[in-house]
């Protein structure tokens, strides 16, 4: 009965994408089929009524078609990726400007003030032309929505999973780029505190070691998923 499962969904994926993604797909849904096949059994259905039951549960992979592209496309509607992709571009550009408002003042304060709380008045007003371009990312790594399942098919599953991996690569990127940010600004205003330029460098360091902080803890939550 095995190889009649692996059969039957062999011929469902006979228009699949000729993709890797199509293929790992198709065999991971062949041993979950094949996996509550053999609890159904266990259960004491009849192995045509298991094998009637499983098959029925699988839904019409053909929703999924789309997905296996060796591009996957994300789980937004277009218009939502458009305001997405405009929302990172205009902060990644409030960033930029504010870093560049803090070169201009720190330069202007060097060569027209002599008082210290000039340079203060600098770096705190460049902390606060970030803070709008940081509520714009965070905004934008909220905008999944929960994916609402219509049934219990294997084929809701796997969208299901894919809606989780696609927002929470969104978060990721998120997460990553105000690390690689929040270092460049600290190096910036570290460096010209203290005209340390020859150690300040070290920032980045600390800086990577965030990245990688990062990516193990995301790398824990998909195992522990």
């Amino acid at each position: 009965m095995n190889e009649k499962i692996r059969k039957h969904i062999e011929e469902l994926f006979t228009n699949a994408p000729k993709t890797r993604k199509a293929m790992e797909l198709r065999e991971e849904m062949t041993q979950n089929t094949i996996e509550k096949y053999q609890d159904l059994i266990a259960e004491g259905f009849q192995e045509e009524a298991a094998y009637q039951n499983v098959i029925s549960s699988i839904g019409d992979v053909t929703e999924l078609f789309g997905d296996l592209e060796e591009r996957t496309p994300l789980s937004l509607p277009e218009k939502d990726r458009k305001k997405k992709a405009l929302i990172n571009s205009a902060a990644a550009g409030l960033y930029i400007f504010a870093i560049g408002a803090f070169l201009c003042g720190m330069a202007i304060t060097e060569i027209w003030f002599f008082y210290p709380e000039a340079a203060t008045i600098v770096i705190a007003l460049t902390v606060l032309l970030c803070i709008p371009p940081t509520c714009m990312l965070v905004y934008a790594a909220q905008m999944y929505p929960n994916y609402q399942r219509k049934d219990n098919t294997l084929v809701e599953s796997y969208k299901e999973a894919v809606h989780a991996r696609n927002k929470e690569k969104s978060v990721k990127a998120f997460v990553s780029a105000i690390v690689w940010l929040a270092t460049l600004i600290f190096y910036f205003l570290i460096s010209y505190v203290s005209s340390k330029w020859e150690i300040t460098w070290i920032i980045f360091l600390a800086g990577g070691c965030g990245q990688a902080i990062v990516c193990l803890v995301f790398s824990l939550r998909q195992k522990t998923a």
